[in-house]
């Protein structure tokens, strides 16, 4: 999580700030595409149908609900480094960094004589702007804790649900091969026509089985790709947030 002081002082505002957001639109983008690519071969028709249990399609919705999620927190942790590159721009040209309203760390803070939005970077900002002026001394380790869960923690049970995906894929599987067997069991002889009919049963559990650990593998490891790189904006905005922190000086610019 090192970040050079050189290329924050650098950095432009608002540079690369929807960079996350932007992934997901290009994500999402591949993800429509592959899709429509697909179903010209009819694979998406073939997977629901295939699939009797329409386990395939409780995961499928499980994802499209878990992918809308986490556009709408690729959008947010833009939105709170575009916010954070506004106050970095501010104190760049000389404004104040203080507390707003009565002092209290949750007020915020505002630069120069502009009130800063809501956000997390101005929440510990503001924090740590209160223990310098009613406190004094060094800041607590528990605001840097503070500001990764605010930034991270939303999203982190998203992982559970990766590892929930797999888990019905495998649930799929085994529903597929419970048919399979009982194909097996039901036949009381094996004329050709009972061995066409235990084929077809076979075949249809085998089906189940197959297209269910297909779909279950397919969307989690895709889920996983973005949660992953959620997880990395956060760090890498909480990594900026703290370094800048470090080298502010708060007991000259605090209200």
């Amino acid at each position: 999580m090192a970040v050079s002081l050189t290329r924050l002082k650098t950095r432009r505002p608002d540079a690369a700030s929807y960079h996350v957001f932007q992934q997901w639109l290009i994500i999402t983008g591949v993800l429509v595409f592959a899709l429509w690519v697909a179903q010209q071969y009819a694979v998406v028709t073939t997977l629901i149908e295939g699939d009797s249990t329409r386990v395939s399609l409780l995961i499928a919705a499980i994802f499209v609900a878990n992918w809308v999620y986490c556009g709408i927190r690729s959008a947010w942790l833009s939105r709170e480094s575009a916010r954070f590159d506004a106050i970095i721009a501010g104190t760049r040209r000389g404004d104040r960094l203080r507390l707003s309203g009565n002092h209290s760390g949750d007020d915020g803070i505002t630069v120069g004589d502009t009130h800063q939005p809501e956000s997390a970077a101005g929440a510990y900002l503001a924090s740590l702007l209160h223990v310098q002026a009613h406190r004094g001394g060094e800041p607590p380790d528990t605001l840097v804790d503070v500001l990764g869960e605010r930034l991270a923690g939303s999203h982190e049970f998203g992982w559970f649900i990766c590892g929930l995906l797999i888990k019905l894929g495998l649930l799929g599987t085994v529903i597929g091969f419970i048919v399979m067997l009982a194909t097996v069991n039901s036949t009381e002889s094996f004329d050709v026509a009972a061995i066409q009919q235990l084929l077809v049963g076979m075949s249809q559990g085998m089906r189940v089985a197959l297209y269910t650990t297909l779909v279950g593998l397919v969307t989690s490891m895709v889920l996983s790709l973005h949660y992953l790189l959620l997880d990395r904006a956060a760090d890498r905005l909480q990594t900026r947030i703290v370094l800048f922190a470090q080298q502010h000086p708060f007991g000259a610019h605090g209200r």
